[in-house]
């Protein structure tokens, strides 16, 4: 294979870019980002077109021209777009977007009309393609239920795990015992990555994780705790090294 490709992946939680102390800050984010340095990050709680004068959008653009980034949107508000988003070191070849709602009982989509969706990327990093999945799941167990069983079917429709280099991570809201869903996940996937990352200020639950296939070869994990970190996201940003 050659050199193995050596890498950072990072799942955070923005939470709009709104830090602890309600302040709405994308510099505080582009911070954090910087002092952890990830090759491939994926977010959720993403706001663009906020018609502020601060758009995360831009502020990747200026401080990684190289970069690729790829978002998303789960809805619009008269706050601007709202979704999940990729920065990638490596072009993206090709990318799904899976509806997480789709199929869902009517009468949970009228308790809580957010969407919820799934990022589905395919990097080129040269010799090796990396399939890269970012979400981020409903609070309600209930409808965890039902986009699980959307998120296993898409991956097992445009990815295999088995055989390919694939990266799942997100938050999913997930602090309970082990259910159907991540045992299902556990079964895809050979390594589960786990840390208490939220709330920021004194981490107690679980909610970000990242699952990797048995193609990449994982040195560390941790979730990155800094003055910064604690302060720019209810989340703290949760990363891995890894060589595939």
């Amino acid at each position: 294979m050659g050199q193995k490709n050596k890498m950072r992946i990072m799942t955070y939680n923005l939470h709009g870019c709104v830090g602890t102390d309600g302040q709405y800050d994308p510099e505080r984010i582009m911070k954090v980002i910087h002092e952890t340095a990830p090759d491939i990050l994926g977010m959720q709680e993403v706001r663009i077109d906020t018609n502020t004068g601060s758009e995360l959008a831009d502020l990747i653009q200026r401080d990684y021209p190289d970069r690729h980034f790829l978002f998303l949107k789960t809805l619009i508000d008269n706050r601007g777009k709202y979704g999940n988003a990729l920065i990638s070191r490596y072009p993206i070849i090709d990318h799904v977007d899976i509806d997480l709602m789709a199929h869902m009982n009517l009468k949970i989509k009228a308790r809580r009309p957010e969407a919820r969706r799934a990022i589905f990327a395919r990097l080129d990093l040269g010799s090796e393609h990396l399939w890269v999945i970012v979400t981020h799941l409903d609070l309600r167990k209930r409808v965890r239920r039902g986009q699980g069983e959307l998120l296993v079917d898409a991956i097992l429709r445009y990815t295999n795990p088995k055989e390919e280099a694939v990266i799942f991570m997100g938050d999913l809201n997930e602090w309970h015992l082990p259910n159907a869903f991540l045992r299902r996940l556990d079964e895809l996937f050979s390594k589960h990555n786990i840390r208490r990352s939220f709330p920021s200020s004194c981490p107690l639950l679980p909610l970000d994780r990242i699952w990797m296939s048995s193609r990449l070869t994982q040195h560390n994990i941790q979730t990155h705790k800094s003055q910064t970190s604690r302060h720019a996201s209810d989340h703290l940003p949760l990363y891995a090294d890894v060589s595939l």
